[in-house]
C-alpha cells in the first residue's frame, strides 16, 4: 500500500506544499497536490514577523488541505536558521561517533543542551586511511518548539524537520542531476542559498541578500507599499520602464552576485581541483522576468532553471503546466517527500527523538504497538551479537561499508537497555493470552477506544480490570472532585510518573518508558492499580492486571469489567472533556451494533500540568515555553449484558 507524504517547506516568501505517494513496490513516487500559500496575500502581509508569517500560513493551509492520521509529514526550515559545519575527522570509523561528541560541542556556538543536531558523513564509503568528511547541523530548541506549536494538530505525523538547502539536494539526487560538478542557487525571499556540488561531495551557505532586498530597493525608491513592489519587481522584464527599474535593482543583485562568487572562492580555496560549468538557478524569485539573465552576466556561468522532472511524477488530474511553473520554489517541499519516501541521501532529522518516537508509537494500534516496541528491541539485540561476530571474524573493520558501521555502534551503545526492556515487553505481550479478559473482546475494545480518543487528547495509561459493583460505588466515591478525597485515596492512576521521569533520566527511550511503567505498576499504584508511563503523542501503556481476588473462577457473577484510564488535553476545559471524551465512548458501538459502555464518567477533579514542548518532560509550573495541559482520569463499565445492580433500597424486578 503506498504511503502518503507531505512535504511543507517554510519558506521566508511561501509556506510550499507538497503531497504525494510513495509505492515501495514499485518505488515510484507520484505527486498529487501542490500549493504556495503566499504570505503576501494573508493578513499579515509581507511586512510581518516569520513566525506570525508562518503562523497564519498554517491556519491557512489547515483551512485548504487535511492530514490524514496514517499520513507521513516533513517540514524544512530556512538554511539561516540552520547552523552548519563540515568537519574533517580522523579515519578511525568505529570511533566516529565519540569524536563528533566531542566535536559538535566544539564547533556549535550555541551551548549544546540548547539546540537539536544532527550529523552524517559526506561520502557513503571511505577507504582505509581517508579523512572522514562530516557535515554537522544544529537547530535552536527554541526553534523547534516554535515548530512543534504550530504543527501540533499534526505532531503525531511529523517525522522529519530538514535544513531547506539538504531537501534540495535530496530532490536533485534522487533525479540524477548532482553526478557532474556544478553550483546550485536558490534564491528565496529573506536568504539565498547556495549548494555546491562537487560528487560525491557537496556543500551549503546560507546568504542574507535576496528577494526581499530587490523588494525593499523598489520601495525606497517609488515610494510604494511592498505588495506593489513585488508586482513592479515581477513584471520588470515586461515593463515600460524597464531601464529604470532595473537602475534600482542592480545594486542589489551586485551584492547578491558578489556574496555568492566569496562563498564559491571560499570552497575552491578547499578543493583546488574543482571546476564549475554551469549554474542551476531556482526559487520563487525567479518569477521576476530577466532575473536569470542577469544571474549568468554577473557570474559568468551559463545559467539553467529546472523544468521537469523524470523519476516523480504527477498524477492524473494535476496541472501539469501549472506545476512546471512552480517547479523552482517547489524544491525543498519534493525533497521533503523523497525522505520521507526513505529514498533521501542526506538523512539529517532535528526531530528531537521523543517525538520522532511518539510519533511512530501513536500510529500503531495498543495492542501492535506492544508487539511492535518488543519485536524491534529484539531485533536490536539480534542485529548487534550478529554485528559483533561479524566484527570478530573480519576485524579490518575499515572495508565496511559506514552505515554498516554506524549502525553497529549505535546497537552496542543500547545493547544494555534494550536487553532489559525486551524482557518488560514480553510480560506486557502475555497480557493478550490472559483469560480474564476475552482476547477478541479485548482487541476490539483496544481499537474502540483508540479511534474515539480526540487527537488533542494523549492517553497516559489503560488498563482492564473486574471489579465488584459495591467496588465500583466506593472507589467512585474516593475519586470524588474534592481535594481531601483524592489526599485520601493515596496513589492514584498517574502515579508511575516519577519511574517514567526515572527511565528517561537513565537514557531509556519512550518506548521503554513505558514498557517500564507498565512492568512496575502493580508495585506502585496499590493492590491492582497498575499505572503506566506517558506517550507524548498519544501511545498508550496498557496493562491486563486484575482487582485482587477477582481474577478467573474468583469473580462473581455480579462482576464488571472496568477501563480505567488517565489521559491529557491540549484543549483546557472540562467541558471539552466531559463531551470529547466520554460523550464519544457513551455513544461508542460494538460490532454486534450495541452499546460497548453501559457507564463513561470522569473521575475527580481536572488538573493543570505543565510540559516541555520539546522533550515532553513534566515541569514545574508555567516555566517559559511550557504547554499546559489538563489532566483527568476515568473509567468506563464494559457491556457484557449484565443487568446493572438496583440502586439502593429498591428490589430488582
Amino acid at each position: 500500500m503506498a504511503k502518503t507524504i507531505w512535504g511543507l517547506d517554510f519558506g521566508d516568501w511561501a509556506l510550499k506544499v507538497v503531497r504525494g505517494s510513495y509505492d515501495k513496490k514499485h518505488d515510484t513516487i507520484t505527486i498529487d497536490l501542490f500549493d504556495e500559500i503566499v504570505y503576501g496575500e494573508l493578513p499579515c502581509g509581507y511586512d510581518a514577523s516569520p513566525l506570525d508569517k508562518h503562523r497564519e500560513g498554517i491556519v491557512a493551509f489547515r483551512q485548504k488541505h487535511q492530514i490524514s492520521p496514517s499520513d507521513i509529514l516533513c517540514v524544512a526550515v530556512s538554511g539561516s536558521e540552520v547552523f552548519s559545519r563540515f568537519i574533517n575527522l580522523p579515519p578511525v570509523p568505529e570511533s566516529v561517533s565519540e569524536i563528533i561528541r566531542y566535536e559538535a560541542r566544539q564547533q556549535i556556538p550555541f551551548d549544546i543542551d540548547d539546540v537539536v543536531w544532527d550529523y552524517q558523513p559526506v561520502k557513503e564509503q571511505y577507504e582505509v586511511g581517508e579523512e572522514i568528511e562530516v557535515g554537522l547541523f544544529a537547530l535552536k530548541k527554541e526553534r523547534v518548539a516554535e515548530l512543534l506549536d504550530l504543527l501540533e494538530p499534526w505532531r503525531k505525523n511529523l517525522r522529519v524537520i530538514q535544513d531547506a538547502p539538504l531537501a534540495v539536494y535530496n530532490l536533485l539526487e534522487y533525479e540524477g542531476l548532482v553526478q557532474e560538478a556544478g553550483i546550485v542557487v536558490d534564491i528565496g525571499g529573506a536568504t539565498t542559498d547556495v549548494l555546491v556540488l562537487n560528487p560525491p561531495r557537496y556543500w551549503v551557505r546560507t546568504l542574507l541578500v535576496a528577494g526581499d532586498d530587490l523588494t525593499n530597493a523598489l520601495v525606497e525608491q517609488f515610494g510604494v507599499g511592498s505588495q506593489d513592489a513585488e508586482v513592479i519587481k515581477r513584471q520588470a522584464g515586461r515593463s515600460a520602464h524597464k531601464e529604470q527599474i532595473l537602475r534600482v535593482l542592480q545594486p542589489v543583485f551586485d551584492d547578491l552576485v558578489n556574496e555568492i562568487q566569496r562563498s564559491l572562492g571560499y570552497y575552491k580555496s578547499l578543493a583546488r581541483d574543482v571546476r564549475f560549468e554551469r549554474v542551476l538557478a531556482l526559487g520563487s524569485a525567479l518569477k521576476m522576468t530577466g532575473l536569470t539573465a542577469m544571474l549568468a552576466g554577473g557570474l559568468q556561468y551559463q545559467v539553467d532553471v529546472i523544468r521537469e522532472l523524470h523519476r516523480i511524477k504527477l498524477a492524473e488530474g494535476a496541472d501539469g503546466e501549472e506545476f512546471q511553473a512552480a517547479l523552482p520554489g517547489l524544491c525543498g517541499a519534493l525533497g521533503l517527500v523523497v525522505q520521507g519516501a526513505g529514498r533521501a541521501r542526506v538523512r539529517i532529522n532535528m526531530v528531537p527523538e521523543q517525538v520522532a518516537l511518539a510519533g511512530v508509537v501513536s500510529a500503531k494500534k495498543p495492542w501492535v504497538l506492544a508487539a511492535a516496541v518488543g519485536l524491534l528491541l529484539a531485533v536490536g539485540v539480534l542485529s548487534l551479537g550478529q554485528g559483533l561476530q561479524a566484527q570478530g571474524a573480519a576485524p579490518d573493520a575499515q572495508n565496511l561499508p559506514w552505515d554498516v558501521l554506524q549502525e553497529a555502534e549505535k546497537l552496542q551503545q543500547r545493547y544494555g537497555t534494550a536487553a532489559a526492556d525486551v524482557q518488560k515487553v514480553e510480560k506486557e505481550l502475555k497480557v493478550l493470552a490472559e483469560p480474564g479478559v476475552p482476547q477478541d473482546l479485548y482487541l476490539e475494545l483496544l481499537a474502540l477506544y483508540s479511534d474515539r480518543a480526540p487527537a488533542d487528547v494523549y492517553t497516559t495509561h489503560l488498563r482492564f480490570e473486574w471489579m465488584e459493583p459495591a467496588d465500583i460505588r466506593q472507589d467512585m466515591a474516593l475519586m470524588a472532585p474534592t481535594g481531601m478525597a483524592r489526599a485520601a485515596r493515596g496513589p492514584n492512576i498517574s502515579g508511575i510518573s516519577a519511574l517514567v521521569e526515572e527511565a528517561e533520566a537513565a537514557g531509556r527511550t519512550r518506548a521503554a518508558a513505558m514498557a517500564l511503567g507498565a512492568a512496575r505498576a502493580t508495585g506502585s499504584g496499590g493492590p491492582g492499580r497498575a499505572t503506566g508511563g506517558r506517550s507524548r503523542a498519544g501511545g498508550t501503556a496498557v496493562s491486563g492486571t486484575r482487582t485482587a481476588g477477582k481474577a478467573g473462577a474468583d469473580r462473581s457473577d455480579r462482576s464488571r469489567l472496568v477501563v480505567r484510564f488517565a489521559c491529557e488535553s491540549s484543549v483546557a476545559t472540562r467541558e471539552y472533556i466531559e463531551t470529547e471524551v466520554f460523550g464519544a465512548l457513551r455513544s461508542a458501538v460494538l460490532a454486534n451494533n450495541k452499546p460497548a459502555f453501559t457507564e463513561a464518567r470522569i473521575l475527580g477533579d481536572v488538573r493543570d500540568v505543565y510540559r516541555d514542548p520539546v522533550s515532553g518532560q513534566a515541569v514545574a509550573g508555567a516555566t517559559a515555553g511550557a504547554r499546559r495541559y489538563v489532566a483527568f482520569e476515568g473509567y468506563a463499565v464494559v457491556n457484557l449484558g449484565q443487568q446493572p445492580e438496583p440502586a439502593k433500597g429498591k428490589t430488582a424486578k
